[in-house]
């Protein structure tokens, strides 16, 4: 390294180290400058060794390459280091991905929206650079610091776009957050659509094991597949209530699967009619298998009921909707959700309801009058199915939507209760008041398509949450996603876990802008005049004092 850069005293034998490093890198060893002539007193030519005095191109030859770096100090230490290349991997294909989600985090807001701005130049400049390589170097690369935010775009110029956004200060970073609250509503029957959840399969590696996880549990329990239900040649077939309580409790199970790899877990649940049963396993009431097997059979045994009936939401108060409904016997409340209600009954009460109601009123598209008379018939076969299930208490806060209260060890484990949830209605909103008071900061509907934050917003006025959706009906799955993970670390500042994020997808580490230290410079004040009893040597005549960049 001498005849390179000279004398480098401590750093000489990490230098060498590098060299040796880049070299194999390159497979070329550079040329030692300024050699004319080998020492005359080392013989090389009655030995192996030769003085590479230009570019010498390192080939493999047996094995792989190896090189030797020796340090020598002045004092007789002798330091001799043999470094061989690692073994090459051969990558395999890269997962498309349909959006990339990048995090900047620095010691300080300035520090944040500099290497912003460097990544969105960096992302601008290289025409080449591949957008997920480049979030996983990121993401992965730097350790988390007190400052952070993310985005995310679906390639370098939506990336960049957002990227400057954090730049000019219109999206501001956050300090990183202790303890927060994390609260997941569980969506129920009337969300499920064909092909939902269809990119999450083929760009979230996480979300696919869980899918085909839950794809073979069921696998007893259904005659048609899983996967065949929800992306196949039976998709028509999720209009019925067999298949289409199945198709959304999985995907929920493989959401919240997903989210928990990335390092988001709910510290209180809830769900709404089929949803509970989801929200109860995330609860650890119990187990997976249990919760899928439960789940085919409610769906099969409210399948079997009569199908006239039908339902409707109406826009008005409880009490005015429970004064209305003197005039109609055969229409009960199905639901409770706030400023809207849902009613349930036979087709023909239903239909002269809303023609005489004075309220707005929407009618649904449902197969059965759910949490109507007409589902009494189900109730008793299904508490046996839960009796023969072992269930357990609560692991978190889980609130109750046949009471409104907090489930307790004695609720969440008595068979009757579930089996009553089918026929009784469902007392969501103040299931939500129940749990609006662990004060969540951010609140996630896991489900494929948002119909519980609507409801949710109006009721839970305080405190401000943020409201995610994890999938949408007309967006992109991956896009989606990606958005909510970026609103939930922007509002929360937690870490998510990147390295999960990016497992399984065969992206690799790539070039990235360096970190935008606060450089301070060093400068010596005036020399001040010993006294004549002090002490005097350099480094204390001379003391430095630290000025900013901006002095």
């Amino acid at each position: 390294m001498k005849s390179n850069i000279g004398h480098l005293e401590p750093a000489a034998g990490l230098a060498g180290l590098v060299k040796v490093l880049l070299a194999m890198e390159h497979g070329v060893v550079p040329g030692s400058l300024h050699v004319r002539r080998p020492n005359d007193h080392i013989r090389f030519e009655d030995s192996p060794f030769f003085m590479v005095d230009r570019p010498w191109v390192w080939g493999r030859e047996e094995g792989p390459r190896r090189g030797a770096v020796s340090a020598f100090g002045m004092g007789g230490v002798n330091a001799h280091v043999i470094v061989e290349e690692p073994p090459r991997v051969e990558r395999g294909a890269v997962v498309v991905q349909d959006s990339h989600l990048v995090r900047v985090t620095g010691a300080d807001e300035r520090a944040v929206r500099e290497l912003a701005a460097a990544y969105a130049d960096h992302l601008t400049a290289v025409p080449d650079a591949d957008p997920g390589d480049f979030a996983r170097t990121v993401n992965t690369g730097r350790a988390a610091q007190r400052w952070t935010t993310a985005v995310h775009g679906t390639g370098r110029a939506e990336l960049a776009a957002r990227l400057t956004e954090i730049a000019d200060g219109t999206t501001q970073p956050v300090r990183s957050a202790g303890r927060h609250v994390t609260a997941f509503l569980y969506t129920g029957q009337g969300s499920q659509y064909a092909g939902m959840a269809r990119r999450l399969l083929t760009t979230e590696p996480h979300f696919r094991d869980a899918l085909h996880e839950c794809a073979d549990l069921l696998a007893p329990h259904l005659d048609v597949p899983l996967l065949d239900l929800l992306h196949g040649d039976a998709r028509h077939l999720l209009d019925e209530t067999r298949y289409a309580q199945p198709a959304v409790v999985s995907v929920e199970v493989a959401l919240t699967r997903l989210l928990a790899e990335a390092g988001v877990r709910p510290v209180t649940v809830a769900g709404h009619s089929l949803g509970e049963l989801t929200a109860a396993w995330a609860a650890g009431v119990l187990a997976l298998p249990d919760l899928l097997r439960l789940t085919a059979v409610r769906g099969a045994l409210m399948q079997g009921r009569s199908t006239d009936g039908t339902m409707a939401v109406v826009h008005t108060g409880t009490a005015t909707l429970t004064e209305a409904l003197r005039n109609h016997p055969g229409v009960e409340i199905a639901a409770y959700n706030g400023r809207t209600h849902t009613v349930t009954g036979p087709e023909q009460d239903i239909a002269r309801f809303c023609e005489e109601s004075p309220y707005r009123t929407q009618r649904l598209t449902v197969s059965h009058a759910f949490h109507s008379a007409a589902m009494e018939p189900a109730v008793p076969p299904f508490a046996e199915a839960v009796a023969a299930t072992a269930l357990r208490a609560p692991e978190l806060p889980f609130a109750d939507t046949l009471t409104g209260d907090w489930h307790t060890a004695a609720t969440a484990t008595d068979p009757q209760r579930w089996a009553d949830a089918i026929r009784r209605p469902v007392r969501f909103a103040q299931a939500l008041t129940t749990l609006a008071g662990e004060g969540p900061h951010v609140v996630w509907e896991i489900g494929p398509h948002p119909q519980l934050l609507p409801m949710a917003r109006t009721v839970l006025a305080e405190p401000h949450p943020v409201w995610v959706p994890t999938l949408h009906r007309e967006r992109n799955d991956q896009v989606q996603l990606h958005a909510a993970l970026a609103a939930h670390h922007r509002a929360t500042g937690a870490e998510l876990d990147w390295a999960a994020l990016h497992a399984g997808k065969n992206q690799r580490t790539t070039t990235a802008p360096t970190y935008p230290f606060a450089r301070q410079e060093l400068t010596a004040p005036p020399a001040r005049r010993a006294t004549a009893n002090a002490v005097s040597h350099p480094l204390f005549d001379h003391p430095y004092e630290h000025r900013s960049e901006a002095e």
